[in-house]
């Protein structure tokens, strides 16, 4: 797998990218449009201006950078006009690293104005005598402007003896400013609707205040006539350094009409037109991964991965590739331990599961921890995420908790659509199972396929029913599976022994379910027998009349019923439920649950 649009890299490009070059099939998300018409207002604009290429990390801010700009080791390449635009890259990044902040945008204008320079002395019709004077006013103004900083910084400034002073700081960058402006009039003059065309890359990868700082200085001393400006950034990086700055009441007010000033021209990276599932579709394709028969792509299938991707990655497709690359690596490492190929199905749950961890890897730490229905059941319920600490850093991460727990849920609604054969709404540990082989096989995880608590549990009262009772296996399957007990999210199941469950809600034990060979289906609440009398009472209208024989009461005084293993002080005789309609006898268990789990908390 070699393509370059498995890169996580930003796309770069050597050559002038014509209507007939091969090297505009690398423009998956079709960029090229917007990057077109970017460059035809460039050529036309006034000046000076600048543009900001707006978006999050990894949309593809750069990609439409390097379309306009070319490659710099290749003269004639990238979209703008050579003969009319003068193009000079600043990457802010690694300035920002090594230099104190109150010299970055000092540094960072002086190597602009360097490599501007470098661009010029080979350009015929410029005189280099001239061109040499120039570029030298420029760098020594900056290079004494820097010596004065560092005296401030070391506490010597505005002494007698330097005669340094913050107005001498003012005077020199207005000094530099005039001589920029001649040192750009070099190549402007010299032909008609000439232009230097300054990109620089990564604003939002360096502090928001040094941001702030380094717009500002562009603003101050390099905007002059005959140059138009290409910034990538984040204006939420911008907002927060605009806080530091003006502080966060005058943000809120003036901080909008601040950005404007600094970047007369924003363009959003228009991801919401991306067609992201050709986009998804064809990284599969070229990473070799067989996702779909031989038919092809169905809508179906489409959907599934588009639906799965805007869940969790969103539509970054740096994101979306990382999803990929790494799905790439699990998928040979599920074939190596299968000795097959992968089936459509488990590339499915694979992309699902991979996007899972890398946009949510808390969530995915708590499944695989746990990898039950009644994990992935829970995770689907808003109250549940909210209070489960792995979620906590997942929402410091978002401004919008509720849009992260949406997206929670629907990304399992999805998952389950697919696993859900017999389409009853519900997942059990049979359709969960294709899950945890995939996990097992990739080594996602070491925890093999085992039985879940829920299922473990269900299957001992059977295999204990050795009568084959049905007063067992009525109400264990058309009352107990159907009741909040064993479908609820927020209920935990754990195994305590070989012979029982407790049953746990909101981190404290509400009862216990044991199952021996002598009494198959012993179901016990952590709660007095008084009190869930005394709420049953309360619970129940008119409409339900609920006989006091239903519920047993059991102290440790009552004999041998009181020794039984497991734990709660109210044993709940379900052979009086049998008698009941199913709904009946449901809404009872219900009522237990709400009372027990209520009185609790």
């Amino acid at each position: 797998m070699n393509d370059v649009t498995l890169r996580e890299a930003p796309l770069r490009f050597s050559s002038k990218l014509g209507p007939d070059d091969a090297a505009r099939e690398a423009d998956t998300l079709n960029l090229l449009p917007y990057a077109e018409a970017m460059r035809d207002f460039i050529h036309d604009c006034e000046t000076p201006i600048s543009i900001g290429i707006q978006g999050e990390w990894g949309i593809g801010r750069t990609s439409l950078m390097n379309m306009l700009r070319g490659s710099e080791n290749t003269g004639q390449s990238g979209l703008l006009d050579t003969d009319l635009c003068k193009t000079i890259s600043l990457d802010s990044w690694p300035y920002a690293q090594f230099d104190r902040h109150e010299n970055v945008a000092v540094v960072c204008l002086h190597a602009l104005t360097n490599s501007l320079g470098q661009e010029l002395q080979d350009e015929p019709g410029i005189d280099a005598a001239e061109l040499k004077i120039r570029l030298e006013a420029a760098n020594h103004t900056l290079l004494v402007v820097m010596q004065q900083l560092d005296e401030f910084g070391k506490g010597r400034g505005g002494s007698q003896q330097n005669g340094t002073s913050y107005v001498d700081v003012s005077g020199q960058m207005l000094v530099f400013k005039t001589e920029f402006a001649k040192l750009v009039s070099l190549w402007t003059q010299s032909g008609e609707g000439r232009r230097v065309v300054i990109f620089i890359d990564d604003l939002d990868r360096i502090r928001p205040l040094m941001a702030i700082d380094l717009l500002e200085a562009v603003k101050n001393f390099i905007d002059v006539p005959g140059c138009v400006f290409v910034l990538t950034l984040d204006y939420e990086v911008v907002r927060r350094g605009l806080i530091k700055k003006l502080g966060k009441d005058l943000q809120k007010t003036s901080g909008k009409a601040f950005f404007d000033k600094l970047i007369q021209l924003p363009f959003v990276v228009p991801t919401t037109s991306y067609r992201l599932d050709e986009y998804i579709i064809d990284l599969l394709n070229k990473a070799g991964l067989h996702c779909v028969g031989e038919d092809g792509y169905d809508s179906e299938s489409r959907k599934f991965f588009l639906d799965i991707t805007r869940f969790t990655v969103g539509r970054n497709p740096r994101g979306i590739k990382r999803v990929i690359n790494y799905m790439n690596l699990l998928e040979r490492i599920h074939s190596h331990n299968t000795g097959r190929e992968t089936t459509d199905g488990e590339c499915k749950i694979l992309f699902a599961l991979v996007s899972m961890q890398i946009a949510w890897p808390e969530l995915f730490q708590y499944l695989i921890r746990d990898p039950s229905v009644g994990s992935v059941t829970s995770l689907q319920s808003w109250d549940f995420l909210e209070n489960l600490p792995e979620a906590k850093h997942l929402f410091d991460r978002s401004p919008d908790r509720e849009l992260v727990k949406n997206a929670v849920s629907a990304y399992f609604d999805t998952l389950f659509s697919l696993l859900d054969v017999n389409g009853d709404g519900q997942i059990d540990s049979r359709e969960l199972s294709p899950v945890l082989k995939v996990m097992e096989s990739a080594k996602m995880t070491n925890t093999e396929s085992r039985e879940r608590p829920r299922e473990w549990i269900v299957r001992r009262i059977h295999e204990n029913n050795v009568d084959s009772s049905p007063l067992v296996d009525t109400f264990l399957e058309n009352v107990f599976k159907k009741s909040i007990w064993y479908l609820g999210t927020e209920i935990r199941y754990y195994r305590a022994g070989p012979r029982y469950v407790t049953l746990v809600h909101n981190r404290r034990q509400i009862g216990t379910i044991v199952s021996l060979k002598s009494q198959p289906f012993v179901f016990r609440l952590a709660m007095s027998p008084e009190l869930v009398m005394s709420g049953l009472k309360d619970y129940w209208t008119s409409k339900q009349t609920v006989k006091k024989e239903a519920i047993v009461l059991v102290r440790n005084t009552f004999g041998t019923e009181a020794s039984l293993t497991g734990y709660g002080d109210t044993l709940v005789d379900f052979s009086k439920m049998t008698y009941m309609a199913s709904k009946d006898a449901i809404k009872l268990l219900n009522a237990l649950y709400q009372i027990v789990t209520h009185k609790q908390d």
